[in-house]
């Protein structure tokens, strides 16, 4: 008799313990949220907070969290815990910086489009019951960046004037990515102007990160336009350190790009500075992680 009370008194708590695991699981209302976390040239923590609205009378695992870009594994977390009664979960994904310009150069490669993807495993008790894919789209414009236009300068001799660049992606390699620029020029002196070599200066959050070189030389007519083609080489090996500042400023960076032009005027050799141009690059990719979770 005293056996059958037991079993009768397990019953009945198993039994309420049921009923209250279904009622929470039908008014849960989990709510997810991404934040940026320390931040160094090697990784990039990626917090996530699971508020679930209501204590859980159950334990939950995160077995397995990677995310995804582009084709490459940039991160994971590993063992992440929800435990008996609680109603929110911590976590944090480390991301390798040099994964991520692995994955950048895949999505430059697929002309500035790729997917971003958040794979979820969780287990109760030890029982795998969650696998679950989350993706979204992301699409750039990097090469716009490049686009400038200047103004001419002087009085007896003018700087000629940049009235638009237009680039497209070159050979993505190791360890440089080349970038292919028609810069349109407009001569406004009165005479031509032999252009022998053109060069890029640019800098990210303060790190040289590429430079150019004139592929032909040009002469520019009097008063008239003519189309300078020019490579651009970007060094990768400096791009974890300027995504890594990148974060630290709320995904703001600053580019400076300086172009010099050397050309032969009244018989003498001058070099001319033709560009300063100062641009700030914001991305939302903190916004675009957080959409993901909802609706």
């Amino acid at each position: 008799m005293r056996i059958a009370k037991i079993i009768i008194a397990v019953i009945l708590i198993l039994m309420v313990w049921v009923g209250y695991l279904g009622y929470v699981a039908i008014n849960l209302k989990p709510k997810v949220i991404a934040e940026w976390g320390y931040v160094d040239d090697k990784t990039t923590e990626l917090w996530f907070h699971i508020y679930l609205g209501k204590d859980i009378p159950i334990s939950i695992s995160i077995d397995n969290l990677t995310i995804e870009w582009a084709g490459i594994k940039i991160g994971k977390i590993e063992n992440m815990k929800l435990g008996f009664m609680q109603d929110r979960v911590d976590g944090v994904l480390v991301i390798d910086n040099y994964k991520v310009i692995d994955a950048l150069k895949n999505h430059i490669k697929n002309n500035e489009k790729s997917i971003i993807k958040m794979s979820v495993q969780a287990s109760i008790f030890g029982i795998p019951f969650l696998k679950k894919d989350f993706s979204q789209e992301v699409e750039t414009d990097i090469l716009s960046y490049f686009d400038i236009t200047t103004e001419s300068r002087g009085s007896l001799i003018k700087t000629p004037a940049i009235e638009g660049i237009i680039s497209k992606w070159g050979p993505v390699e190791d360890n440089s990515i080349i970038v292919f620029s028609d810069i349109r020029l407009y001569n406004p002196n009165s005479f031509p102007v032999p252009v022998s070599d053109i060069t890029f200066d640019t800098t990210a959050n303060g790190y040289e990160i590429a430079d150019g070189k004139l592929i032909d030389s040009v002469v520019l007519p009097a008063k008239g336009t003519a189309i300078a083609k020019v490579e651009v080489e970007i060094d990768a090996s400096q791009l974890p350190k300027v995504w890594a500042e990148h974060i630290k400023r709320g995904e703001e960076s600053e580019l400076n790009i300086t172009v010099y032009l050397r050309a032969r005027i009244l018989n003498r050799d001058v070099r001319l500075n033709i560009a300063d141009i100062q641009k700030e690059i914001k991305t939302d990719i903190l916004g675009q992680i957080n959409s993901m979770f909802q609706g």
